[in-house]
């Protein structure tokens, strides 16, 4: 009963990704969906309770299609491990090439904000594929290339999208072994350039824990310091305080501001304008808030010279 149950859910599921395929989800019913599967649509109903379930289901079973093949490929003993890598390349592009239709009508009807997809179960999805990849390489060039293994990862994702995208143009045409073969050949250069080169890793293995942080709701937002100066000067103008104070606090705001625009904020300037704005009550929270969250922005510019050297720079009054 259950293998049953499960062949019909397939059923559907195919039918649905043909028809939204050929239609766009927007303008198929459930109960077109049901004619076409032989149903009604209360047995339909009974499978899926709603079209944006059956639509997030379609995606899932295209993920899991897609994820299936690929670790099959993993254990072919007939392919070496970058043989291995080459025809998963050409897998993953085979199968967007026969979802083309489906994911450009869905592009086109999804709604704003609206995904069709699980969030948290996708960035588990998207952990779980760098981790794959990471030991994919360190097997195929060894263990030297562990420190790179994100930002290879990250290049190679990036042109493999654009190739996607290229296999979205109408009229064109992408031939998938020879840019699987391309893909390949990319790797060999990027790795032994690394290799021989040996940079110091922008992006560490260990990011990838970090990663789950972008996908939670409770992390706290910070704000640029631009807006916070921004509240600043708001409160200035409606401050008590003596007016010359209130006009060297506006002259450091905007001498800061400035100086955030530019392309390497000078240390020092800001350390120095940021002590012109202590002891001001009317602004006090604004001012240990735009403390710390000057010293972020600057965490992330790599200054000549040693003025700033990654996490290096604090901001000590």
């Amino acid at each position: 009963m259950a293998d049953k149950t499960a062949e019909k859910r397939q059923q559907i599921l195919i039918t649905a990704m043909q028809l939204f395929s050929a239609k766009g989800s927007s303008v198929t019913s459930m109960q077109e969906i049901a004619e076409v599967c032989g149903m009604s649509k209360g047995s339909l109903y009974l499978h899926f309770k709603s079209k944006e379930e059956l639509e997030k289901s379609i995606y899932e079973h295209i993920a899991g299609r897609i994820k299936d093949e690929i670790l099959r490929v993993d254990h072919d003993p007939l392919l070496a491990p970058k043989e291995q890598l080459r025809k998963q390349t050409e897998v993953l592009l085979i199968h967007f090439l026969e979802i083309r239709e489906f994911l450009l009508k869905q592009f086109h009807d999804q709604m704003p904000g609206k995904p069709p997809f699980d969030k948290e179960n996708m960035r588990q999805e998207m952990l779980a594929a760098l981790q794959w990849f990471n030991n994919k390489l360190k097997t195929i060039y060894g263990p030297d290339v562990e420190p790179y293994t994100m930002e290879i990862g990250m290049f190679l994702a990036s042109m493999l999208g654009s190739y996607i995208r290229f296999l979205f143009m109408p009229g064109f045409h992408l031939n998938v072994g020879i840019t699987a073969d391309h893909q390949i050949q990319l790797l060999d250069d990027i790795v032994a350039s690394i290799l021989r080169r040996r940079p110091e890793p922008l992006i560490p293995m260990e990011a990838i824990g970090q990663l789950g942080q972008l996908c939670q709701t409770d992390v706290p937002k910070q704000r640029h310091p631009l807006i916070v100066i921004k509240a600043m000067k708001s409160e200035l103008k409606k401050s008590q305080a003596e007016p010359e104070d209130r006009e060297d606090a506006m002259e450091s705001l905007n001498i800061m501001e400035k100086e955030l625009l530019g392309l390497q904020p000078s240390r020092a300037v800001l350390k120095g304008m940021l002590a012109n704005l202590e002891g001001i009550e009317e602004i006090e929270a604004l001012y240990t808030e735009l403390k710390g969250t000057i010293s972020t922005v600057l965490e992330s510019y790599l200054t000549p010279g040693g003025m700033m050297q990654g996490n290096s720079f604090k901001l000590e009054t």
